[in-house]
């Protein structure tokens, strides 16, 4: 249903008509600037900041177990960093020469336009598909991606159920029932991540084979002779890979949004992903102009509530005492969040030092968050263009067999 946002008169041959605007069926994607409203709400910005403390638990502890091995995708987190919060460079090994970077370098350069997280994030996501990846890392980049899939299967969906019900004017689920939406249903969209990626290691086998072949010179020249074969069956497997990799938060919606299983979820997302590629990555580029002055807004907020904190305290402290306590405070926040718990520091300034962690911890939630929002209203954008359902229908009753 779309809601009359204004009206027009216009003359003609025949007479004068009224002429009525429906925005959401002229702009559909108009949707996407109420989810980017609906980011801000705490609900959303505390589940987020929950799962981007959880990731950076998990991730912290692969660090210690030393899962990622010794070429560097081992990293420290910092969940109150932005940018580096989830900073994970691929192997530094020689890596295969890329068609892209020849024929369009214009194009492979607009991925320095995505924000960093999700552009690390992906970066992480294709390291098991990376050729020079060693098993370390392997092994390393697939207990983080683990981690991560399992962490945002809950919190993502629970952020997917509360937004979508949101955007159409449902009774949303709040905090805690939301979160209880997203620990029912988070195997749907695990399985679903873990179905297609079994799915890629097991069509990879043949080729595989091939590789022990192509130990030796003279089975790497029979096999060079019938790569035009191997890439052809390669089509197949980079279908499957850029369909998880583009189309998991699809998958995390649809749970979100239909109460779906993972098959329903991964037909789905591949189904939207590959007839709708143009109108996926629209949607993703006006929910990216969106992205800007939304963060402005956010930071603002937050360094304008960290600052009159701190003014208003300042007047009972002197000039003196606050420089000092400022001068301090800039010192602890230039170390990583580990070695500022034990820095040399009083207690008091400690304690300060930590509430201004999560406030800006808080700050990245809203990232996530933000993040979260736009998909759903993608997803009902998608839905709209391949199934020609409404952007009004989410799915309210629990499946036949399925706990509420």
């Amino acid at each position: 249903m779309g809601d009359v946002s204004g009206s027009s008169h216009s003359a003609n041959p025949i007479g004068t008509a009224v002429h009525e605007v429906y925005w959401s069926d002229a702009l559909p994607w108009w949707i996407l600037f109420r989810a980017a409203a609906w980011a801000f709400t705490p609900t959303v910005v505390l589940l987020a900041t929950a799962g981007l403390l959880a990731t950076w638990a998990g991730w912290s502890l692969a660090d210690r177990l030393n899962l990622a091995g010794a070429t560097g995708l081992a990293a420290q987190i910092d969940p109150a960093a932005l940018g580096d919060g989830l900073a994970m460079p691929l192997p530094a090994s020689p890596s295969l020469p890329a068609p892209s970077a020849a024929a369009m370098p214009q194009a492979r350069g607009m991925l320095g336009w995505l924000p960093e997280p999700l552009r690390q994030a992906m970066r992480l996501a294709a390291t098991p598909f990376s050729p020079s990846a060693s098993m370390s890392d392997l092994a390393g980049a697939l207990a983080r991606l683990g981690w991560f899939v399992i962490v945002w299967s809950i919190f993502a969906t629970a952020i997917t159920r509360h937004v979508a019900l949101k955007l159409v004017g449902e009774e949303s689920l709040g905090l805690f029932r939301g979160l209880d939406y997203g620990v029912k249903k988070w195997p749907a969209a695990f399985n679903a991540a873990v179905f297609v990626l079994l799915g890629v290691a097991v069509l990879s086998l043949p080729a595989a084979a091939l590789g022990l072949a192509m130990r030796t010179e003279w089975g790497l020249a029979g096999v060079a002779l019938i790569w035009p074969v191997v890439l052809a069956g390669a089509v197949v497997l980079a279908i499957m890979a850029i369909g998880l990799v583009a189309g998991w938060p699809l998958m995390a919606a649809n749970v979100g949004v239909e109460r779906g299983d993972a098959f329903q979820a991964i037909s789905t997302a591949f189904s939207y992903v590959f007839q709708r590629p143009l109108h996926y990555a629209f949607y993703l580029v006006v929910a990216g102009i969106v992205l800007v002055p939304s963060l402005f807004v956010a930071g603002l907020f937050s360094d304008a509530t960290a600052a009159i904190a701190f003014w208003a305290a300042s007047w009972g402290m002197g000039h003196a005492r606050t420089a000092e306590l400022l001068g301090g405070l800039e010192t602890l926040a230039a170390l990583p969040a580990a070695d500022a718990a034990t820095a040399n520091a009083s207690w008091g300034l400690r304690g300060l030092d930590f509430w201004h962690r999560c406030l800006t911890s808080l700050l990245g939630g809203f990232g996530w968050g933000y993040f979260w929002s736009v998909i759903t209203a993608t997803y009902l954008l998608l839905r709209r263009d391949v199934d020609g359902t409404e952007m009004d229908e989410v799915v309210l009753a629990e499946l036949p067999g399925e706990d509420a």
